[in-house]
């Protein structure tokens, strides 16, 4: 299998453009070129990389974290674990939405039931008021004295 130049790029931590000058100087072959994608074996990409890690000493191939064999199994596992609390999580809300519908339900009956009760005591209070008899008692007005009793006083 041959590698395109990304896939070179990753397996031996050079940069593209690195490997794109190297195939353009003929220090590295590959088939390709002209708009075609380069094609480069594997063979071919081990020789030029042992030539130029000799002729760059400075340059170090560092090996990422996604690029190592044990990282796949890790990934998964997370993803897994993810996934298992995003169900988690779906599950919590879906329960909050059903206990906030029915908290929302008994709140309206109660408030129903406080609006009842209000206008029975309404009734209850009319009621009361008209059953209660007037008791009145009688007001004496002053006697009315005429006009030469008022005089002579």
């Amino acid at each position: 299998m041959k590698y395109t130049l990304g896939q070179a790029a990753k397996e031996t931590g050079v940069s593209k453009p690195t490997l794109s000058r190297a195939v353009k100087r003929g220090d590295l072959s590959a088939e390709g070129g002209g708009g075609k994608p380069y094609k480069i074996d594997p063979s071919e990409l081990g020789r030029w990389l042992t030539s130029y890690r000799e002729r760059n000493p400075e340059t170090t191939v560092t090996t990422t974290q996604s690029e190592t064999p044990e990282t796949p199994n890790v990934n998964k596992e997370l993803e897994a674990e993810i996934e298992a609390l995003r169900e988690q999580v779906e599950r919590g809300e879906a329960e909050r939405m059903r206990e906030r519908t029915q908290l929302e339900a008994h709140i309206d009956d109660l408030r129903g039931r406080v609006e009842r009760a209000e206008r029975k005591e309404d009734q209850l209070m009319a009621q009361l008021t008209d059953q209660r008899e007037a008791k009145s008692e009688p007001v004496e007005l002053p006697k009315k004295r005429g006009f030469f009793a008022r005089l002579t006083g």
